[in-house]
Protein backbone atom coordinates (compact mmCIF):
# COMPACT_ATOMS: atom_id res chain seq x y z
CA UNK A 1 0.00 0.00 0.00
CA UNK A 2 1.11 3.45 -0.82
CA UNK A 3 2.63 5.02 2.73
CA UNK A 4 0.82 8.32 1.75
CA UNK A 5 -2.79 6.22 2.02
CA UNK A 6 -1.56 4.31 5.49
CA UNK A 7 -0.36 7.81 7.38
CA UNK A 8 -3.40 9.18 6.10
CA UNK A 9 -5.78 5.99 7.57
CA UNK A 10 -3.50 6.31 10.64
CA UNK A 11 -4.19 9.93 11.14
CA UNK A 12 -8.00 9.48 10.81
CA UNK A 13 -8.28 6.17 12.78
CA UNK A 14 -6.48 7.72 15.49
CA UNK A 15 -9.17 10.28 16.29
CA UNK A 16 -12.39 8.03 16.79
CA UNK A 17 -13.23 5.56 14.23
CA UNK A 18 -11.82 2.75 16.60
CA UNK A 19 -10.69 -0.61 15.17
CA UNK A 20 -11.56 -4.18 15.55
CA UNK A 21 -9.22 -5.01 17.73
CA UNK A 22 -11.15 -3.09 20.21
CA UNK A 23 -13.45 -5.85 21.80
CA UNK A 24 -17.17 -4.96 23.22
CA UNK A 25 -18.05 -2.99 26.70
CA UNK A 26 -18.42 -6.23 28.35
CA UNK A 27 -14.38 -6.59 29.29
CA UNK A 28 -13.56 -10.42 29.62
CA UNK A 29 -10.93 -11.98 32.11
CA UNK A 30 -8.32 -9.87 32.73
CA UNK A 31 -5.34 -12.12 31.23
CA UNK A 32 -2.46 -10.71 32.81
CA UNK A 33 -0.13 -10.96 36.02
CA UNK A 34 -2.13 -8.65 38.22
CA UNK A 35 -5.71 -8.26 38.38
CA UNK A 36 -5.45 -4.63 37.66
CA UNK A 37 -2.70 -3.88 35.48
CA UNK A 38 -2.12 0.02 35.20
CA UNK A 39 0.71 -0.35 32.20
CA UNK A 40 1.49 3.44 32.23
CA UNK A 41 0.64 6.99 33.73
CA UNK A 42 -0.32 9.65 32.03
CA UNK A 43 -0.26 13.65 34.04
CA UNK A 44 1.33 16.74 33.70
CA UNK A 45 4.18 18.58 35.36
CA UNK A 46 3.71 22.73 34.82
CA UNK A 47 6.24 25.10 35.07
CA UNK A 48 5.94 28.85 35.32
CA UNK A 49 8.97 31.31 35.20
CA UNK A 50 8.49 35.08 36.33
CA UNK A 51 11.10 37.74 35.30
CA UNK A 52 10.46 40.69 37.00
CA UNK A 53 11.28 43.81 33.87
CA UNK A 54 13.48 46.20 36.28
CA UNK A 55 14.90 44.14 38.39
CA UNK A 56 15.50 41.26 36.50
CA UNK A 57 14.77 39.19 39.29
CA UNK A 58 14.02 35.46 38.01
CA UNK A 59 11.98 32.47 39.53
CA UNK A 60 11.63 28.83 37.17
CA UNK A 61 8.52 27.41 39.53
CA UNK A 62 9.59 29.34 42.47
CA UNK A 63 13.20 28.62 42.84
CA UNK A 64 15.65 31.58 42.02
CA UNK A 65 17.46 31.60 38.57
CA UNK A 66 20.43 33.59 37.04
CA UNK A 67 19.11 34.73 33.27
CA UNK A 68 18.93 37.42 31.17
CA UNK A 69 15.99 39.61 31.00
CA UNK A 70 13.29 40.18 28.93
CA UNK A 71 13.42 43.59 27.28
CA UNK A 72 10.26 46.48 26.91
CA UNK A 73 10.59 47.80 23.46
CA UNK A 74 8.42 50.26 21.77
CA UNK A 75 5.45 48.80 24.01
CA UNK A 76 5.73 45.07 23.57
CA UNK A 77 8.12 42.45 25.23
CA UNK A 78 10.97 40.70 23.94
CA UNK A 79 12.59 37.84 25.63
CA UNK A 80 15.71 35.96 25.01
CA UNK A 81 15.89 32.70 23.49
CA UNK A 82 18.35 30.83 25.25
CA UNK A 83 16.19 31.89 28.23
CA UNK A 84 14.12 29.24 27.07
CA UNK A 85 17.15 26.23 26.61
CA UNK A 86 18.64 27.08 30.43
CA UNK A 87 14.83 26.62 31.68
CA UNK A 88 14.64 23.02 30.26
CA UNK A 89 11.49 24.13 27.73
CA UNK A 90 13.70 24.39 24.64
CA UNK A 91 16.08 21.11 24.51
CA UNK A 92 18.01 23.06 21.91
CA UNK A 93 18.90 26.88 20.71
CA UNK A 94 21.18 27.38 17.67
CA UNK A 95 22.38 30.46 16.20
CA UNK A 96 22.86 30.83 12.27
CA UNK A 97 25.34 33.11 12.13
CA UNK A 98 25.27 33.38 8.11
CA UNK A 99 21.46 33.94 8.10
CA UNK A 100 21.22 35.42 11.47
CA UNK A 101 18.86 32.65 12.03
CA UNK A 102 17.84 30.91 15.16
CA UNK A 103 16.73 27.09 15.07
CA UNK A 104 14.54 26.07 18.22
CA UNK A 105 14.00 22.73 19.14
CA UNK A 106 11.50 22.41 21.99
CA UNK A 107 10.93 19.53 24.38
CA UNK A 108 9.05 16.68 22.90
CA UNK A 109 6.84 16.45 26.21
CA UNK A 110 5.42 19.98 25.83
CA UNK A 111 4.05 18.65 22.63
CA UNK A 112 3.90 22.10 21.50
CA UNK A 113 1.78 23.22 17.94
CA UNK A 114 5.37 23.61 16.37
CA UNK A 115 8.27 20.86 17.91
CA UNK A 116 10.70 22.99 15.39
CA UNK A 117 10.80 26.73 14.09
CA UNK A 118 13.19 29.46 13.12
CA UNK A 119 12.84 33.01 13.82
CA UNK A 120 15.29 35.36 11.61
CA UNK A 121 16.82 38.69 12.91
CA UNK A 122 15.08 41.38 10.95
CA UNK A 123 12.10 39.21 9.71
CA UNK A 124 8.82 39.49 11.00
CA UNK A 125 7.89 35.71 9.96
CA UNK A 126 8.31 32.58 11.15
CA UNK A 127 9.68 29.44 9.21
CA UNK A 128 10.09 25.97 8.93
CA UNK A 129 12.80 23.69 9.66
CA UNK A 130 13.16 23.59 6.00
CA UNK A 131 13.17 27.28 5.46
CA UNK A 132 9.56 27.59 4.26
CA UNK A 133 8.22 30.64 6.24
CA UNK A 134 4.90 29.40 7.72
CA UNK A 135 1.53 31.31 6.01
CA UNK A 136 -0.38 33.18 8.35
CA UNK A 137 1.98 33.95 11.14
CA UNK A 138 3.51 37.40 11.39
CA UNK A 139 5.02 38.40 14.23
CA UNK A 140 7.72 41.75 15.59
CA UNK A 141 10.80 41.66 14.38
CA UNK A 142 13.47 39.78 16.33
CA UNK A 143 16.39 41.87 17.26
CA UNK A 144 19.88 41.08 18.63
CA UNK A 145 21.25 43.56 21.78
CA UNK A 146 24.58 43.10 22.86
CA UNK A 147 24.89 39.62 21.25
CA UNK A 148 21.64 38.41 22.60
CA UNK A 149 18.63 37.49 20.45
CA UNK A 150 15.53 38.20 21.49
CA UNK A 151 11.39 37.49 20.15
CA UNK A 152 8.34 38.75 20.71
CA UNK A 153 6.94 36.74 23.62
CA UNK A 154 3.43 36.47 21.89
CA UNK A 155 5.80 34.32 19.52
CA UNK A 156 6.28 31.77 22.24
CA UNK A 157 2.58 30.77 21.47
CA UNK A 158 3.59 28.71 18.96
CA UNK A 159 6.12 26.69 20.95
CA UNK A 160 3.54 25.57 23.66
CA UNK A 161 4.28 28.46 26.23
CA UNK A 162 1.66 30.99 27.27
CA UNK A 163 2.88 34.33 28.20
CA UNK A 164 1.76 37.33 30.15
CA UNK A 165 3.23 40.72 31.56
CA UNK A 166 1.36 41.99 34.62
CA UNK A 167 2.59 44.77 36.45
CA UNK A 168 6.31 45.10 35.07
CA UNK A 169 6.17 41.08 35.88
CA UNK A 170 6.60 38.71 32.80
CA UNK A 171 5.43 35.01 33.40
CA UNK A 172 6.30 32.27 30.82
CA UNK A 173 3.69 29.05 31.69
CA UNK A 174 4.02 25.63 30.32
CA UNK A 175 3.39 21.95 30.81
CA UNK A 176 5.56 18.61 29.86
CA UNK A 177 3.14 16.26 29.36
CA UNK A 178 4.51 12.94 30.47
CA UNK A 179 3.53 8.99 29.58
CA UNK A 180 5.59 6.99 32.57
CA UNK A 181 5.05 3.44 31.30
CA UNK A 182 4.77 1.12 34.72
CA UNK A 183 5.20 -1.93 32.62
CA UNK A 184 6.24 -1.91 29.43
CA UNK A 185 6.17 -5.41 28.20
CA UNK A 186 4.34 -7.95 29.16
CA UNK A 187 3.03 -11.85 28.24
CA UNK A 188 -0.36 -13.74 27.93
CA UNK A 189 -1.08 -16.94 25.84
CA UNK A 190 -4.79 -15.98 25.59
CA UNK A 191 -6.46 -14.29 22.50
CA UNK A 192 -6.64 -11.23 24.06
CA UNK A 193 -5.10 -8.95 26.88
CA UNK A 194 -6.88 -6.37 29.20
CA UNK A 195 -5.02 -3.44 31.11
CA UNK A 196 -5.59 -0.09 32.30
CA UNK A 197 -4.06 3.30 31.94
CA UNK A 198 -4.48 6.26 34.39
CA UNK A 199 -4.58 9.61 33.18
CA UNK A 200 -5.04 12.89 35.03
CA UNK A 201 -8.18 13.74 34.62
CA UNK A 202 -8.40 16.96 32.65
CA UNK A 203 -6.32 15.33 30.24
CA UNK A 204 -7.50 13.94 27.03
CA UNK A 205 -8.79 10.55 27.17
CA UNK A 206 -6.05 8.19 26.08
CA UNK A 207 -5.89 6.12 22.83
CA UNK A 208 -4.61 2.68 21.76
CA UNK A 209 -3.35 2.45 18.51
CA UNK A 210 -2.39 -1.04 17.15
CA UNK A 211 -0.29 -1.61 13.63
CA UNK A 212 -1.62 -1.97 10.51
CA UNK A 213 -0.52 -3.43 7.07
CA UNK A 214 1.67 -0.93 4.72
CA UNK A 215 3.12 1.24 8.08
CA UNK A 216 0.01 3.09 9.48
CA UNK A 217 -1.34 2.31 12.76
CA UNK A 218 -5.21 2.81 13.56
CA UNK A 219 -7.13 2.21 17.13
CA UNK A 220 -8.50 4.96 19.52
CA UNK A 221 -10.72 4.00 22.19
CA UNK A 222 -13.81 2.52 21.35
CA UNK A 223 -14.98 -0.13 23.32
CA UNK A 224 -12.56 0.89 26.24
CA UNK A 225 -14.24 1.96 29.30
CA UNK A 226 -13.51 4.30 32.40
CA UNK A 227 -14.12 2.22 35.42
CA UNK A 228 -12.49 4.76 38.15
CA UNK A 229 -12.78 7.76 38.57
CA UNK A 230 -10.96 11.18 40.88
CA UNK A 231 -8.33 8.84 42.33
CA UNK A 232 -5.81 10.47 44.61
CA UNK A 233 -2.39 9.80 43.83
CA UNK A 234 1.24 11.66 43.60
CA UNK A 235 -0.52 15.09 44.39
CA UNK A 236 -2.88 14.84 41.37
CA UNK A 237 -6.29 13.32 40.39
CA UNK A 238 -6.47 10.73 38.08
CA UNK A 239 -8.96 8.52 36.02
CA UNK A 240 -8.28 4.46 35.44
CA UNK A 241 -9.23 3.76 31.82
CA UNK A 242 -9.57 -0.16 31.02
CA UNK A 243 -8.94 -1.65 27.05
CA UNK A 244 -9.40 -4.95 26.13
CA UNK A 245 -7.57 -5.96 23.02
CA UNK A 246 -7.55 -8.61 20.31
CA UNK A 247 -3.94 -10.26 19.43
CA UNK A 248 -1.86 -11.11 16.64
CA UNK A 249 0.44 -14.15 17.54
CA UNK A 250 3.69 -13.37 18.66
CA UNK A 251 4.79 -9.61 19.67
CA UNK A 252 1.69 -7.04 19.43
CA UNK A 253 3.16 -3.18 19.40
CA UNK A 254 0.89 -1.06 20.81
CA UNK A 255 1.05 2.69 20.68
CA UNK A 256 -0.47 4.81 23.94
CA UNK A 257 -1.41 8.25 22.83
CA UNK A 258 -3.66 11.13 23.52
CA UNK A 259 -4.22 14.27 21.80
CA UNK A 260 -1.58 16.84 22.68
CA UNK A 261 0.36 14.14 24.80
CA UNK A 262 2.72 12.53 22.80
CA UNK A 263 3.15 8.92 22.58
CA UNK A 264 5.00 5.51 24.22
CA UNK A 265 5.17 2.24 22.62
CA UNK A 266 4.04 -0.87 25.06
CA UNK A 267 4.53 -4.51 23.69
CA UNK A 268 2.27 -7.65 24.40
CA UNK A 269 3.69 -10.87 23.54
CA UNK A 270 1.09 -13.52 22.48
CA UNK A 271 2.65 -16.94 23.25
CA UNK A 272 0.83 -19.83 21.05
CA UNK A 273 1.38 -23.61 22.29
CA UNK A 274 -0.77 -24.81 19.45
CA UNK A 275 -0.12 -23.79 16.08
CA UNK A 276 -3.49 -25.37 14.84
CA UNK A 277 -5.94 -23.38 17.12
CA UNK A 278 -4.92 -20.00 15.26
CA UNK A 279 -6.66 -19.92 12.05
CA UNK A 280 -5.56 -17.63 9.02
CA UNK A 281 -7.18 -13.97 9.58
CA UNK A 282 -9.66 -13.31 7.01
CA UNK A 283 -9.98 -9.43 7.40
CA UNK A 284 -13.53 -7.89 7.22
CA UNK A 285 -13.28 -6.83 3.43
CA UNK A 286 -12.00 -10.37 2.33
CA UNK A 287 -14.67 -12.27 4.00
CA UNK A 288 -16.58 -12.23 0.98
CA UNK A 289 -13.36 -13.02 -1.55
CA UNK A 290 -10.98 -15.69 -0.06
CA UNK A 291 -10.37 -18.80 1.49
CA UNK A 292 -7.01 -20.76 2.27
CA UNK A 293 -6.17 -24.59 2.16
CA UNK A 294 -2.38 -23.29 2.54
CA UNK A 295 -1.05 -22.18 4.94
CA UNK A 296 -3.71 -24.14 7.57
CA UNK A 297 -3.21 -22.10 10.59
CA UNK A 298 -2.60 -17.85 11.20
CA UNK A 299 0.85 -18.74 13.01
CA UNK A 300 3.58 -20.70 11.12
CA UNK A 301 6.88 -21.43 12.79
CA UNK A 302 9.34 -22.54 10.25
CA UNK A 303 13.25 -23.00 10.06
CA UNK A 304 15.24 -20.72 8.11
CA UNK A 305 15.89 -20.74 4.59
CA UNK A 306 12.08 -22.47 4.64
CA UNK A 307 9.69 -21.96 2.11
CA UNK A 308 5.92 -21.49 2.83
CA UNK A 309 3.11 -22.56 0.52
CA UNK A 310 0.40 -20.80 -0.25
CA UNK A 311 -2.97 -21.61 -1.78
CA UNK A 312 -6.77 -21.14 -1.93
CA UNK A 313 -9.56 -20.28 -3.99
CA UNK A 314 -11.40 -16.67 -4.82
CA UNK A 315 -15.17 -16.90 -3.38
CA UNK A 316 -16.44 -14.41 -6.20
CA UNK A 317 -16.35 -13.74 -9.75
CA UNK A 318 -14.48 -10.28 -11.32
CA UNK A 319 -12.71 -9.82 -14.15
CA UNK A 320 -10.41 -7.44 -12.34
CA UNK A 321 -9.11 -10.10 -9.96
CA UNK A 322 -5.90 -10.92 -11.65
CA UNK A 323 -3.73 -11.38 -8.78
CA UNK A 324 -2.68 -11.17 -5.17
CA UNK A 325 -0.09 -9.43 -3.20
CA UNK A 326 1.26 -11.15 -0.19
CA UNK A 327 3.61 -7.97 1.86
CA UNK A 328 6.17 -9.62 3.76
CA UNK A 329 7.02 -7.17 6.72
CA UNK A 330 9.36 -8.33 9.34
CA UNK A 331 8.77 -6.96 13.24
CA UNK A 332 11.91 -4.92 14.12
CA UNK A 333 11.09 -3.98 17.63
CA UNK A 334 13.99 -1.15 17.50
CA UNK A 335 13.12 0.68 14.72
CA UNK A 336 13.66 3.96 14.73
CA UNK A 337 10.38 4.89 13.26
CA UNK A 338 7.12 3.44 14.41
CA UNK A 339 5.66 3.21 10.89
CA UNK A 340 8.65 1.06 10.39
CA UNK A 341 7.87 -1.71 13.47
CA UNK A 342 6.82 -4.14 10.63
CA UNK A 343 8.77 -3.25 7.63
CA UNK A 344 8.15 -4.70 4.49
CA UNK A 345 11.21 -6.43 3.15
CA UNK A 346 9.62 -7.80 0.18
CA UNK A 347 6.21 -8.46 -1.35
CA UNK A 348 5.01 -11.41 -3.76
CA UNK A 349 2.81 -11.73 -6.69
CA UNK A 350 0.41 -14.78 -6.98
CA UNK A 351 -1.38 -14.96 -10.23
CA UNK A 352 -4.97 -16.25 -9.99
CA UNK A 353 -6.46 -18.70 -12.16
CA UNK A 354 -9.68 -20.46 -12.38
CA UNK A 355 -10.85 -18.37 -8.90
CA UNK A 356 -7.56 -20.07 -7.01
CA UNK A 357 -4.35 -19.09 -6.21
CA UNK A 358 -0.94 -20.88 -5.82
CA UNK A 359 2.57 -19.91 -4.94
CA UNK A 360 5.11 -19.77 -2.01
CA UNK A 361 7.13 -17.52 0.40
CA UNK A 362 10.77 -18.35 1.07
CA UNK A 363 12.06 -16.67 4.69
CA UNK A 364 15.44 -16.43 5.06
CA UNK A 365 16.32 -14.81 8.46
CA UNK A 366 15.59 -15.53 12.03
CA UNK A 367 12.88 -13.61 13.37
CA UNK A 368 8.31 -12.30 13.05
CA UNK A 369 6.92 -11.51 10.41
CA UNK A 370 3.43 -10.20 9.43
CA UNK A 371 2.09 -11.57 5.68
CA UNK A 372 -0.62 -9.56 4.81
CA UNK A 373 -2.18 -10.63 1.66
CA UNK A 374 -3.13 -7.71 -0.32
CA UNK A 375 -6.04 -8.02 -2.96
CA UNK A 376 -6.61 -7.28 -6.73
CA UNK A 377 -6.69 -3.68 -7.59
CA UNK A 378 -10.03 -3.32 -8.26
CA UNK A 379 -11.72 -0.66 -6.17
CA UNK A 380 -12.10 2.74 -7.82
CA UNK A 381 -9.92 5.51 -6.20
CA UNK A 382 -10.13 9.03 -8.07
CA UNK A 383 -6.58 9.94 -7.09
CA UNK A 384 -4.82 6.16 -7.36
CA UNK A 385 -6.89 4.74 -9.64
CA UNK A 386 -8.10 1.22 -9.27
CA UNK A 387 -6.18 0.51 -5.58
CA UNK A 388 -6.22 -2.88 -3.35
CA UNK A 389 -7.28 -3.79 0.23
CA UNK A 390 -5.95 -6.28 2.82
CA UNK A 391 -7.99 -9.64 2.38
CA UNK A 392 -6.05 -11.88 5.10
CA UNK A 393 -3.18 -11.80 7.10
CA UNK A 394 -1.12 -14.54 8.83
CA UNK A 395 2.23 -14.53 10.96
CA UNK A 396 5.52 -16.46 10.50
CA UNK A 397 7.98 -17.34 13.25
CA UNK A 398 11.38 -17.95 11.70
CA UNK A 399 13.52 -19.80 13.90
Amino acid sequence: MKKGMAVLMAAIMAFGIGTSAFAEQAAPEVHTASTTQDVAKMYRVPHELTVNLKSGQAKLDGQSKSLDKPILKEGRVYVPLRTLRATGAAKSVTWIPASKQVKMVMNSEINPPFQELVFQVGSDKVYSVDGVAIQDIKIPQPFISRGVTYVPIRALTYLGISPETVNQQVSLKWSNKVIERLQPKWETDKESTTFTVLYEKDLYTPQILTPLSGGAWGGGNDGAKVIEKNISLDGRTYNRIQFTLNLRPGPNPLKLTAISVGDKNLTVFRKVADESSTPVQILEEGKNYIAFDKPTTGYVRIPKGSTIETNGRILAKNDKFDQLTFSIQKYNENAANSFDIFHEINSVKVPIKDQSFKGSLKLQDKGYYLITVYSPAYIPALEYGPTSTGWAEFIVEVY
